[in-house]
């Protein structure tokens, strides 16, 4: 069907990087066909999605990027969704969004309802027009996003990290649209540590190594959430004291609709605890409720014995953001780290022994000095992992921990969760938006669905 795009022995550095993150990669996309980029966490697979995409500097790169079928055709074009949704998003509102891309192609007015209405309905984002963005769940402004592009008629679709973002409905919907679209001849490129979903489209793999270097790649099924074997507990978790109780709890959303309401329960001392539902449930506003971040329709929340307050809770509970961009701000690693503990006063000696800690627990010791806002989406989300821990907390809040990491780091990250739960005694409450994966670790599995949070 043809050659779409082509790189020629393409290299490419960061400014001031020492080393090429791409290193003479060579390829061909061509229409009509499913490729999946794998590769570590870190490895320069969204790199690699900018340069299909033309957004990375010349001066910085070397080789060749060709598109063959660009020539002479003013309407070829090439659809990328990152694997942050928050860094794409323009307009305030779901029609809004959708409908940029044709206006900026100059599209009829009149005709625009319909497209976006249908690219809407291929994305599984059930919204009205004008509902607020901000409102919508990572997953689904992933989804916004791909209906965004598809109501432009791409002829390669390049998408990083799915997966992480869109529950198993999502995925399916997905995996539906991709192949009616691999049908009519659009090229998709995956960049997934985790594509089982989807694997019945791909054709090729490529797996890219921590020196920059593309090859054939292949994939082996692993477990998403890894199941470890787990110490012994120590003590009855059912004569533990109460660290946080949930009374008749309720949150409106958009047009006073309840997002959930009607929930009690509560979570003891040293239990870990898993929250799960579909996209757009509300496990992220829960989180956000629970920590004193937003205030309840009705009602209440005690921790710690009161009512949550973020200030009071500093130090004691710690919050893992979905979206690290949102929780990042110093210019190194170690000062990303360090900066909870010179907020609640700890002297430099012990700062400097607790900061070289969570650096070893996150297997993040080589990143220290560099600047976490260059770094890839799941390096960020281990960044501010270590932030988290670093002051030792009673309890831990993480909203979708394992998200932009791959099945070492996963597990990584999993062991780390297991020791401080189980020898360290931290409670753990963490949110997944894949019902079928909890971990062996779960004590307890709350799950959201039609509006009510109840126990599994």
């Amino acid at each position: 069907m043809g050659v779409l795009v082509q790189l020629k022995n393409f290299s490419y550095a960061y400014p001031e990087a020492q080393t090429p993150v791409l290193n003479d990669v060579s390829l061909e996309i061509e229409a009509g066909r499913c490729y999946c980029l794998t590769g570590p966490t870190g490895s320069g697979k969204t790199t690699l999605a900018l340069a299909l995409k033309g957004l990375l500097e010349k001066d910085d790169s070397s080789g060749e990027i060709l598109c063959p079928r660009q020539s002479g055709r003013a309407d070829f074009r090439i659809g990328l969704v990152l694997q942050n949704p928050e860094t794409q998003l323009l307009a305030t509102t779901v029609g809004a969004e959708v409908a940029f891309g044709l206006e900026n192609l100059c599209i009829d007015p009149a005709a625009m309802p319909d497209r976006v209405a249908a690219a809407l309905s291929l994305a599984d984002l059930r919204k009205p027009l004008d509902y607020p963005v901000a409102r919508l769940s990572m997953g689904q402004k992933y989804r916004l996003l791909v209906a965004a592009l598809l109501v432009m008629k791409p002829h390669l679709l390049i998408l990083d990290e799915p997966a992480a973002q869109l529950d198993p409905e999502g995925l399916a919907a997905l995996h539906q649209t991709l192949s009616d679209l691999k049908a009519t001849g659009v090229a998709v490129v995956l960049c997934e540590h985790h594509p089982g979903p989807l694997l019945e489209l791909i054709d090729q793999f490529w797996q890219l190594d921590e020196d920059g270097g593309l090859s054939d790649g292949r994939w082996q099924a692993p477990g998403q959430v890894p199941n470890l074997r787990l110490p012994e507990m120590t003590s009855d978790l059912s004569e533990a004291p109460v660290l946080l109780e949930v009374r008749d709890l309720a949150f409106m959303g958009h047009g006073e609709e309840a997002v959930w309401d009607g929930a009690s329960f509560d979570i003891r001392r040293g239990q870990c605890v898993v929250v799960t539902g579909l996209n757009g449930t509300g496990k992220t506003t829960l989180l956000r409720v629970l920590a004193g971040f937003l205030k309840p329709s009705s009602g209440s929340v005690r921790i710690f014995n009161a009512e949550p307050v973020p200030q009071l809770l500093r130090g004691r509970l710690g919050c893992l953001f979905q979206n690290p961009h949102k929780q990042i701000f110093e210019n190194t690693v170690r000062e990303e780290i360090a900066f909870p503990l010179k907020r609640l006063g700890w002297p430099p000696d012990q700062r400097a022994a607790r900061i070289e800690e969570a650096l070893s627990f996150c297997g993040i010791e080589s990143l220290s000095d560099d600047s976490p806002h260059k770094l890839s989406y799941g390096q960020k989300h281990l960044v501010a992992m270590a932030s988290v821990l670093a002051p030792a907390p009673e309890m831990l809040f993480l909203d979708d921990p394992f998200a932009g990491l791959d099945c070492a780091r996963q597990e990584d990250v999993m062991q780390v969760l297991t020791r401080w739960n189980r020898e360290r005694g931290v409670t753990l409450l963490w949110t997944s938006h894949d019902p079928g994966q909890i971990p062996a670790l779960a004590d307890g599995h709350l799950h959201i669905e039609g509006g009510r949070i109840g126990w599994r």
